[in-house]
């Protein structure tokens, strides 16, 4: 990497201050849940999850109505004040910022997206550039460094990058009905209503998949020497297959009986197997090679000589699944697995807890790493990074 790279510096996380463990969100759900979806829930690997709202908010063990409460902005005011921590980690003023570049996928608004509210919040300039990047899930970090790599261009510019990963709007209401969930194997093929069951599965299954975080960094341009994350060759792709989109996605839905709207969660079976098709690809492509002529010896020994691979915690079926399929080292992916069982799937802050905990340990990331995003969209991101 060049001596004037693009550098990461300050990357602060933060979670919200509703945590639950998977037993206790199984009580809460009584006997709506079939022996088969325990054991489901249990197989994705994850321990803890945090949430911007309480699981009562969703969860109710009586007929009654679930009490009301002021919704209040919590997405904005948990990202003020990552943002505002990130900054004085660092030493730098509100006035040190010259453009502030905020990634979400949920928000306290439809309409106007985070970033105008995020600078209020902070007392940022009112004149700052503000940029919103939704929907990049997964992949959001490495989408922000691209971006990031190219907006910078002197040694002044501090971008401030804001991550939002608190998406539990998205799943949580599906509990609230008194239904019992089943696994679509128990779910006979003539069953009237089995598309619907299936739904009900998969809302679910991300409930217990998924948790809340925000993070925060600074990018700038870094001299030879820093102690930043040096950011180098960025390779990416997405929908190989031209409906590959639609494998793993959010819709909001409308019920014209009620006037009412959901968010309709889908994820395909083979979520595994597309992800390692595209790391191929993307690895064949990083390496100068056609998309479609992938080399895996050239591809096991380029990620042994890599310190850390740091892969975005899908499940635990897909860490699993990288890790023998390219003979990873367990301590090349540690912080992977640590950040699926403490966190759950944080969407776009998965990949900077799972970076935030390897830069944690000393000299664990001395050297050159790897980021792999997996997202919905269908895409597969790769960064390349160093830290001196």
């Amino acid at each position: 990497m060049s001596d004037n790279s693009i550098g990461i510096i300050g990357l602060t996380r933060q979670y919200p201050e509703f945590k639950y463990s998977t037993k206790e969100m199984i009580d809460a759900l009584g006997n709506k849940l079939t022996e088969k979806v325990k054991e489901n829930i249990l197989q994705l690997g994850v321990e803890n999850r945090y949430f911007v709202r309480p699981l009562d908010r969703y969860v109710s063990k009586s007929s009654e109505q679930i009490k009301s409460v002021p919704d209040g902005e919590p997405i904005s005011d948990l990202c003020k004040n990552v943002g505002e921590k990130c900054l004085s980690n660092l030493g730098l003023t509100k006035n040190d910022v010259t453009c502030i570049v905020a990634a979400f996928e949920d928000n306290d608004f439809l309409s106007p997206g985070l970033s105008s509210i995020l600078l209020t919040k902070m007392g940022l300039s009112k004149f700052i550039p503000h940029y919103n990047i939704q929907g990049m899930a997964c992949s959001t970090l490495p989408k922000l460094l691209e971006l990031g790599k190219n907006l910078i261009q002197n040694e002044n510019d501090k971008i401030l990058f804001v991550i939002s990963g608190c998406n539990s709007g998205w799943y949580l209401p599906h509990l609230k009905d008194n239904k019992t969930v089943r696994n679509p194997h128990e779910i006979g093929n003539e069953q009237y209503d089995r598309k619907q069951q299936i739904s009900k599965w998969v809302s679910t299954m991300f409930s217990f998949l998924f948790g809340d975080g925000v993070a925060a960094f600074v990018l700038s341009k870094s001299n030879s020497g820093d102690h930043t994350i040096k950011i180098g060759k960025i390779t990416h792709a997405v929908n190989f297959d031209d409906y590959d989109y639609r494998k793993a996605c959010v819709r909001l839905v409308g019920n014209t009986s009620t006037h009412m709207y959901e968010y309709e969660l889908s994820a395909s079976s083979d979520i595994l197997k597309r992800s390692l098709e595209y790391s191929k690809k993307v690895l064949a492509r990083s390496f100068g090679n056609d998309a479609d002529v992938f080399d895996e010896q050239q591809a096991k020994s380029f990620l042994s000589e890599q310190k850390k691979v740091m892969i975005h915690t899908g499940s635990l079926k897909i860490l699993d699944g990288f890790k023998n399929a390219y003979n990873l080292d367990y301590n090349q992916i540690q912080e992977s697995y640590q950040t699926l069982k403490e966190y759950g799937n944080l969407t776009g802050v998965s990949l900077p807890t799972v970076l935030g905990k390897a830069m944690t340990q000393k000299n664990s990331m001395i050297g050159k790493s790897l980021l792999v995003g997996i997202t919905m969209g269908f895409g597969l991101d790769i960064v390349e990074i160093e830290k001196t």
